[in-house]
């Protein structure tokens, strides 16, 4: 199977696509989970007396990759809790995280708009997957929960390799288990590691963000996957929203 995409909001007009597989990042694309991560992260700072940092930075990481730059923070404000060992401090770090941001999800979170939409559609026509940063139980949870699952090929997450994003080991791995070629692969991200991860792995990448001062490394740029229309078999996809080529 294969679809032909045609993005008609980017900055130099109308573009064509031959794909045989798309891949989803989950955080902040498929649901707006990524307002729960960085709202986890900022009480954290706050009951730290961090509040106010920065948390751009964290956008996108995967625990351990959060709790290692979280724990360069504390360091560097020689807070009381970095006095002891740093390797101690670090699985600390990443089993909170891992545990308030869980407990957050499991009170629900919505939907972003044209997710279900997009998804139900391109699964009728090609196989699809989700590659995500995130733990396998917190994903899985989302999926079932908003029942999308079903549409889903395929679920790769942080568990699966030896580097989460912006390593482009995600993105590998879920098309290796799709059984497509990267180069014939879209990837939807929202956020800059992503990006990178799945530009890194030779894909097709579509970055979609609202924000237009977030930088993202991809083909095509959108503000919404409801700027994604798809139609025919195999899919013709056209993008038709306001958006930009990055």
């Amino acid at each position: 199977m294969s679809a032909t995409l045609t993005l008609s909001t980017t900055a130099s007009g109308p573009a064509s696509e031959q794909v045989q597989a798309a891949i989803f990042d989950c955080d902040g694309l498929l649901f707006d989970s990524e307002s729960v991560w960085l709202a986890m992260l900022a009480d954290f700072h706050a009951r730290h007396g961090m509040a106010g940092a920065d948390l751009a930075p964290l956008t996108g990481l995967a625990s351990d990759a959060a709790a290692e730059a979280v724990l360069a923070r504390l360091i560097d404000a020689d807070h009381p809790r970095a006095a002891g060992s740093q390797a101690r401090l670090r699985c600390e770090l990443q089993a909170e995280f891992d545990a308030d941001y869980s407990a957050r999800l499991a009170a629900g979170v919505p939907q972003m708009p044209g997710a279900a939409a997009l998804i139900t559609a391109l699964a009728a026509r090609v196989p699809v997957a989700v590659a995500s940063n995130g733990r396998r139980a917190d994903v899985r949870m989302m999926l079932t929960a908003s029942g999308l699952a079903e549409h889903i090929t395929r679920v790769c997450t942080v568990e699966d390799v030896a580097a989460g994003k912006p390593a482009p080991d995600l993105y590998f791995a879920a098309a290796r288990a799709l059984g497509v070629d990267p180069a014939a692969c879209i990837a939807f991200e929202d956020s800059p590691v992503g990006s990178q991860a799945a530009t890194a792995a030779g894909m097709i990448v579509t970055g979609v963000n609202p924000d237009v001062g977030v930088e993202l490394t991809c083909r095509h740029r959108l503000t919404s996957l409801q700027h994604v229309r798809v139609s025919g078999v195999p899919a013709d996809i056209t993008h038709h929203g306001a958006g930009q080529e990055a």
